[in-house]
């Protein structure tokens, strides 16, 4: 969903779109002796002007507005235009709840989470029977790889989201984050939202526009960290998986 600092708008977006960014490679990270080398995984999506963009929403523009001169003096300073929900983004609260937390009001701790990535590429839409029997947590981060078989020319409204009873299900496993490989954690057909006011109402996170092509099903560590907006309604976002070796 969509709130603005300033954009445009593109179709909301496949796998495929976000997938055609070039990933980045995994590095492993040496840890203390005796500790088993970890793998950083990117999950986020990058800003440019090829970013996919909410339906109604801005779309990403950086402007430099100054630059180097020719014998390599002075500096580069760009200006940037986009939305709260820009490329990998956070949903806060605020965004669909009159009183609810703003980006800025959500403790740090949150940003730090187990994880499940959860494949369900072979699913219309998911429901709650999806999600049973995938070991999910109290306390999860629960991110969903479902549409990363999808071309990027395919009709941008068809797209696996998740339904209400999938979203009263993962309320009932007091999850602290859902997140998506789509523009949005639901479909577009209900004007009233009710997946992400049922998510929101209960203190469960909505990350959207993530890249999970590659990466596979399992257990991970998340960081996620959004941008610092004092009354932010949500914000950009770098994601990492870390995966312990």
């Amino acid at each position: 969903m969509s709130s603005a600092i300033s954009l445009s708008v593109t179709p909301r977006n496949r796998t495929p779109r976000f997938a055609r960014h070039s990933i980045p490679s995994c590095r492993k990270h040496s840890q203390r002796p005796g500790m088993a080398a970890s793998k950083i995984i990117d999950i986020s999506t990058p800003l440019d002007d090829d970013t996919p963009a909410y339906p109604g929403d801005i779309r990403f523009h950086r402007e430099v507005i100054a630059s180097f001169d020719e014998s390599g003096e002075g500096y580069q300073l760009s200006k940037l235009a986009l939305s709260a929900h820009s490329g990998t983004h956070i949903d806060a609260p605020a965004h669909f709840l009159p009183k609810g937390k703003t980006i800025d009001q959500i403790p740090a701790r949150r940003w730090l989470s187990t994880a499940v990535v959860i494949d369900l590429t072979q699913v219309d839409e998911v429901t709650a029977g999806d999600l049973e029997g995938q070991g999910i947590r109290t306390g999860d981060a629960v991110l969903l790889k479902a549409n990363t078989h999808r071309s990027a020319d395919s009709d941008p409204d068809d797209f696996c989201a998740i339904t209400l009873d999938a979203a009263n299900y993962l309320a009932s496993r007091k999850v602290n984050l859902v997140g998506i490989d789509a523009l949005s954690i639901e479909t577009y057909s209900d004007p009233a939202w009710p997946v992400h006011k049922k998510l929101l109402r209960n203190n469960i996170l909505i990350m959207e526009g993530l890249r999970l092509a590659h990466v596979k099903p399992g257990r991970y560590t998340l960081i996620a960290t959004p941008l610092f907006i004092t009354g932010g309604d949500g914000a950009p976002a770098r994601a990492l998986l870390v995966q312990r070796g």
